[in-house]
């Protein structure tokens, strides 16, 4: 089980993942480096905030296990990816990715830090807003439960 917030990080080598992780980790950021597509499946699976993904971490076969785990999140997640790609971002696959798995935002590299700190603080917010939709939602039907055995 991960954190709510914690960033999940698949980059091309390890020394990307640990030049990721200590930026973020230094602006306050969780992170859980995962060593492939697998790995951030289970993180989705497991309750993590978000993934940060390179561009060349992504195939054909990874987007549709990626497309499973977030098609299995529930109904009021909206799961945030962020994609660091090559100048351009216009290739085939990258385009495929923002068709298939909707919610993810393109970081194009030589990506600077503040803005790779900034992007995953956005999609943090915004995750932690859908977490506390999901607890008003959950709040709301213990209400309406409690109001239909008062009822009875």
């Amino acid at each position: 089980m991960f954190r709510e917030e914690a960033v999940l990080i698949l980059a091309p080598t390890a020394k990307d993942a640990a030049v990721c992780r200590k930026v973020l980790e230094e602006a306050g950021v969780d992170c859980a480096p995962c060593a492939d597509v697998a790995s951030v499946c289970a993180g989705i699976d497991g309750g993590a905030g978000m993934a940060l993904l390179s561009e060349e971490a992504l195939t054909y076969e990874s987007l549709e296990l990626l497309a499973r785990s977030i098609r299995r999140q529930p109904a009021w997640s909206d799961f945030p990816l962020l994609v660091l790609t090559e100048e351009g971002a216009d290739s085939e696959l990258v385009l495929r990715t923002l068709e298939t798995l909707g919610n993810v935002t393109l970081l194009e590299r030589p990506v600077r830090v503040p803005a790779l700190v900034s992007a995953v603080r956005a999609a943090l917010r915004a995750r932690r807003r859908q977490h506390q939709i999901r607890n008003y939602l959950g709040e709301s039907d213990r209400i309406a439960a409690a109001l239909r055995e008062a009822d009875k």
